[in-house]
């Protein structure tokens, strides 16, 4: 008969965490910090599903540039970039475009980065030495 363990390390962990992850990326250009949140399996799925296009043949592609946006318009917690005023301060049409008109190149790729770092994508080597300590 197979004997079921209770009360494991990981279960103790998993039944105390959140998905409600935030951290802070700070840009120099603006003197200020973003909040960046964990994005869920479930919003990953529609950010991905709405970045791939199909081509002239019919086939599917990943668009990078929209995708990275996505992930940063619903990444970001503060600022919004929904926001009606910074849309509008922008000449956007909606929070994504706002991102790639807001923001340098350099500047959305680290908040993409934060993005996905809080959201468990982060660098594996820095997560095992974590671990260990």
């Amino acid at each position: 008969m197979a004997t079921v363990k209770t009360g494991g390390r990981g279960l103790e962990a998993l039944l105390g965490a959140t998905l409600d992850v935030q951290e802070t990326v700070y840009i120099p250009r603006l003197k200020t910090h973003f909040t960046v949140k964990a994005l869920t399996s479930d919003e990953m799925r529609r950010i991905n599903e709405r970045a791939t296009i199909p081509n002239t043949r019919g086939e599917k592609k990943v668009d990078n540039e929209l995708l990275n946006s996505l992930f940063i318009a619903k990444g970001c917690v503060e600022p919004e970039f929904s926001n009606k005023a910074l849309i509008q301060h922008y000449g956007a049409v909606d929070d994504v475009e706002c991102v790639t008109k807001a923001l340098l190149p350099g500047e959305i790729g680290k908040v993409l980065q934060a993005v996905l770092n809080v959201s468990g994508f982060g660098d594996e080597e820095e997560m095992v030495e974590d671990a260990k300590n």
